[in-house]
Order: C-alpha cells, then structure tokens, then sequence
C-alpha cells in the first residue's frame, strides 16, 4: 500500500474509531467506492468528515448520538455532492436538520415553539461548534431516554405503507411542500407565513374533500405547520454557518 492509500485507510480508521462504529457496521468506504471523484477528492471528503464530527467531541461517549452523527455522514452521500464545498456544506444541512427533527420529534409539538424561539435568538449568534455544542446539549437526554431510543430504532425499522386515505395525506404535504419551496421565508414574518399556509392548506383540503370536523383535518394542521416552523428552523441554523465558521474555535 502507497503512501496516499495509507493515509486514507488512516482517516477511515480514525472515523471509525472517533464514532465507536463496529467492524461489521462500518460501510462508509462502500460509499466512497461509487463516487466518480478523484482519489484526491476522496481525501478531501474523508478530511472534512474527521473535522466535523471533532465537533462532537464532548458528546463522543454517547453512542446512540454518535451513531445519528454516523447516519447522517452516510445520507449526505445521497445528495451526490461533486466537490468538497458542496459535500461540506451538505453534511452541516443534513446532521443539523437531521437532528432537529429528532428533538421536535422528542419533545412533541408543544415544544415547537420553544425549539424554534431558542434557536432563532440564541444559536443565530454562534458559529458551528458552540451551534453544535448548544444543539448537542438539547439532544443528550433524548439518547439518554432508552424509550426514545426504542421509538426511533422502531420507526427506522418500520416499511411504512399507505391507505387511500393517508395516501391523500401524503399528498397533502406534498403540495405543502412544495408551496413552502416556493414562498420567501423570513423569520420576522412568521405570522404571515403561517396564515398564508393555513390557507393554502385549507385550499388543499377542500380539494381532497377532507371534513375541517375530521381528526385528519387537525392532525394533518398541526403537520404543516411543523413544516414550516422547521424551515423557519433550518434558515436560523444555515444563517449562522459562514464561512469562516467552518474553521475551528480557537481556545480561551
């Protein structure tokens, strides 16, 4: 083995190892052997993946919380990125949002606001690492809740398959979805946003004649309007990332 192939199998280790991510568990360097990149490029990858989970550093004794970090390193892959940029700046999106919804997830709705209000005035300030820190330290109980961690590995696990009815709920938040991608989002126009999606989503309801006495019809509310307090979410988080935030914090 050369010098440079060394140094690769080097850092695949050091992942591995940082992550506490078993042998037979391990598959990252299946990934890297699909992507059309140079050997150099694959270098690069693998470097931008060992300085972002050093950021995990205080959390790295939490193994369920290191394996999410692992999930989310594994997903970014999905995007297809093409060059280090875009790989770096999509593995931040995906872990970040990644793990916002799991602590909406486990906090339940009624925390929605808080998470959104928290982030908006306090993480909005930070630069990754305290960002990821502050986030970090929300998240620890949940991988310390063995009943969380049950309900997520279930739903994991879980082949999800549809009746006509919840067919017509998917599609429901399709069309959310789509709406939200078309609308300009601005944290100081939260009350706006929000009546405006109310409407287009009782637009939608009319169309796939849902009852507004119906349960699906307050259910599927309160969805929606998760949907867009988790944008909302996101574009607090992505505001705080630039790009000299990529660089470590220095000691104090």
């Amino acid at each position: 083995m050369d010098d440079f192939n060394y140094s690769i199998e080097l850092k695949f280790c050091e992942i591995k190892q940082f992550l506490s991510i078993s042998d037979e568990n391990f598959d990252l360097r299946k990934l890297f052997n699909v992507i059309k990149n140079s050997e150099e490029k694959k270098d690069d990858f693998l470097e931008i993946i060992l300085n972002f989970i050093q950021k995990f550093a205080m959390f790295k004794d939490i193994a369920p919380f290191m394996i999410s970090v692992y999930n989310y390193i594994k997903k970014t892959f999905e995007y297809a990125p093409e060059n280090s940029r875009d790989f770096e700046f999509l593995l931040i999106r995906t872990a970040l949002t990644g793990f916002i919804q799991e602590y909406i997830n486990y906090e339940k709705i009624s925390q929605k606001e808080r998470v959104l209000n928290y982030l908006t005035d306090s993480l909005n300030k930070l630069s990754l690492q305290p960002l990821i820190i502050n986030l970090g330290l929300l998240l620890k109980p949940m991988y310390h809740d063995q009943k969380s961690l049950d309900s997520l590995k279930k739903l994991e696990e879980q082949e999800v398959a549809y009746t006509e009815d919840s067919e017509s709920t998917k599609l429901i938040k399709e069309s959310i979805d789509k709406w939200l991608e078309t609308q300009i989002l601005e944290l100081n126009k939260q009350d706006e946003l929000q009546e405006q999606l109310i409407d287009e989503y009782k637009r939608l309801i009319s169309q796939f004649n849902i009852s507004i006495e119906s349960k699906t019809y307050e259910t599927l509310l309160t969805e929606v309007k998760e949907m867009l307090a988790l944008k909302l979410t996101v574009i607090s988080l992505m505001a705080s990332i630039s790009n000299e935030s990529f660089d470590p914090v220095p000691m104090k």
